[in-house]
Formats: C-alpha cells, structure tokens, sequence
C-alpha cells in the first residue's frame, strides 16, 4: 500500500514539473523574436542604374543658322522631381560653301550651357546659354586630305584660300545684305519647358513635349532681333540594351529679317536615331540622322532642306557623369552649299539629386 501509494504521488509530481516547465520554455521563446520566426534570407546586391542618355542634342550651327534660336533632338525622358542637371555642348564646325550670291568659309566653335531642374512630377524648366565663337579656322589642311582619299573633293575647298574667313550674301547687282565677322558673343538664350506624356514604367516609352522661348539678347550677328517660339515632340522606346529615339520641332520667328538678309519666319526639324549600349556596358554607340526645313526664304539652295548625319560614343561615367564624342557631316559633294561641312560634338553633363 505504501509502496503504491508512493508510486503514484510520484508520477503526479513528475507531470506537475512536465506541465509546468513545457508552457515556460513557450514563454522564453515567444519572447524571442529571433527564436520565433525564421532568419531572412540576405537581399541580393544592388546593380548599378542602367539607362540611356537620349538622343545626340544636334542644333544647324551652319554660319547663318547660329544667329536664331532653333529646336533640336533631346532626351524625351523628365528629371525625377527634385533632380537637376548641368550640360555643355561644343560644336566645333568647319564651314564651306559657295554659290553665285554667297560665300561662308571659315570655322566657329558653339558652346551652348544647358541647366535643367525638375520642380514638380513629369515637369522639367531649363534655360539655354550659347556662346559662339567663330574664326578663320584650322581644319582645312585634314579635310582637303580626308576628300583627296575618298575621292570626294569639292572643288570650292581647293580653290580658296585655306585658314580663311568669309561670311557674306549679295545681291544680282553686287550690293551687300549680309556680312558676318569673325568675333565672338552671346546668342539669344532660350527658356524652356519639358512635360512628359509618357513614362516607361507606366507605358514602356518615353514621349514628352518641350516649349521653348528664344529671347533677343544676343549680340550683332549672334542672335535675332525679336522672340523665337517653339514646340517639339521627342520619344524613344528603350530595349535591353538598345534605345530607339526619334521626334521633331517647329520654330517661328517673328523677326526674320538680319541685314536685309531675308531668313525663313518658320523652320522645323525631324530626327531619328538609336543608341547601342552592348551588354549594359559603361559606354554607348550612336547613330542619328536629321533634317531641317529651308534656312531663309530667298537664295537657293538656302531654300532646301538641310541633312545631317552622326555618330559617335557616349560615355557613362561614376557620379551620374557622362561625356559625347561625335562626328557630324552633311551629304559631303552631293550637298555642301546649305548647311556646315562637317563638325566635332562634344557634350559633358552631370545630374544632382534624385
């Protein structure tokens, strides 16, 4: 009896202890969190930003098309709210071309200081700078070899003088309308307004609207005397790694008139092009083709239109840096008397914030 007794208070001690210590180890883990649920797996490391730089930002800097303000191929892709950035772009240009009632030979180096800033969602403001510089230039030499090679010379380059300058229209009867000199100055500067119609991330392209506002507050010869209205339409439609780009822009002026030298009152622009950036590499490759509507409203073939082609790289470097490299001509011997011959692009921009 007393054995069996015994037994059985200890067998109720031993599941009293049991029932006791089970529900206090719940207690310590629950108040462990990292007890209680299941270690996160570790998050993957993050890739660099890939994007694309938009098109090749190409203006006519043939002789009399630098004294206007003019629309030109640019990004369709809008800052990030918050966002802005600094961009210079250099066209060093070699001119030459020649007909019965004038004459541009010579070189300028345009230099135009592109601000942008975002202040609101798919909305960018901006204001152009140029700054021309134009000379007797240097390049004759290397491109008189490169058209001997080619077997594309235009006589006109051979004939005059190298390193020469000469900027001037004239009448049937020898009387001046237009004479350029070979200075440097400020060209108007220009207002601007971007609105994104479409984003990537909600549509998969980018397409946004640019207005633009030519201001007379260039100096003789480098910059018209009234205002100079604009409206453009850019898109692109960016791939794995390729960005195809196209758009085009209408520009009026309400004075078209420089030295009696009568210029077109509405000139527009097409352009298409794509960028190749090869296995999301640090540089891109590309290509553009453009072409602009007549250049002034008497004086062939100043009343056809313009073609430019170009290429070149872009490089994409650390802290939203990038640098452009392009060469840039018209259609060489078949088309050499309305528009520049050929010029070097350079573009260096950054982006701050977002």
């Amino acid at each position: 009896m007393i054995r069996t007794a015994a037994s059985v208070i200890c067998c109720a001690l031993l599941s009293t202890v049991a029932s006791l210590a089970i529900p206090a180890s719940a207690e310590v883990e629950a108040d462990d969190p990292e007890a209680a649920q299941p270690a996160e797996p570790e998050p993957a490391p993050r890739k660099g930003e890939f994007a694309f730089g938009g098109p090749i930002e190409l203006q006519d800097v043939f002789l009399p098309a630098q004294m206007r303000p003019q629309s030109y191929p640019e990004s369709a892709e809008v800052l990030p709210p918050g966002a802005f950035s600094v961009r210079t772009v250099v066209d060093w240009t070699n001119h030459l071309a020649q007909t019965d009632r004038y004459l541009f030979d010579g070189e300028s180096v345009s230099t135009v200081l592109k601000l942008r800033y975002a202040p609101w969602q798919r909305v960018e403001v901006g204001i152009d700078v140029p700054y021309t510089n134009r000379f007797d230039g240097t390049l004759d030499p290397f491109i008189e070899d490169v058209e001997s090679a080619l077997g594309q010379e235009v006589q006109a380059r051979f004939e005059l003088p190298e390193s020469n300058w000469a900027a001037i229209a004239v009448r049937d009867d020898g009387s001046r309308t237009l004479r350029m000199r070979d200075n440097d100055g400020f060209g108007d500067i220009s207002l601007r307004g971007k609105f994104a119609l479409a984003r990537k991330a909600e549509l998969g392209f980018d397409a946004a609207l640019v207005a633009s506002l030519g201001l007379p507050s260039g100096g003789d010869t480098m910059g018209g005397e009234g205002v100079s209205p604009g409206l453009a339409l850019h898109a692109q439609l960016p791939f794995e790694t390729v960005n195809l780009f196209g758009g085009g822009g209408l520009q009026y002026y309400s004075d078209a008139t420089e030295q009696e030298f009568r210029l077109a009152p509405w000139r527009w622009m097409s352009y298409v092009g794509a960028e190749w950036r090869p296995g999301h590499s640090w540089f891109g490759l590309l290509a553009e083709y453009q072409v602009y509507g007549p250049l002034a409203r008497v004086d062939a073939p100043l009343t056809h239109l313009s073609h430019y082609y170009a290429g070149g790289f872009r490089f994409y470097l650390p802290w939203r840096t990038t640098l452009e490299t392009t060469v840039v001509e018209n259609f060489g011997a078949i088309e050499n008397r309305n528009s520049s011959d050929v010029s070097f692009h350079f573009a260096l921009g950054w982006r701050f914030g977002n």
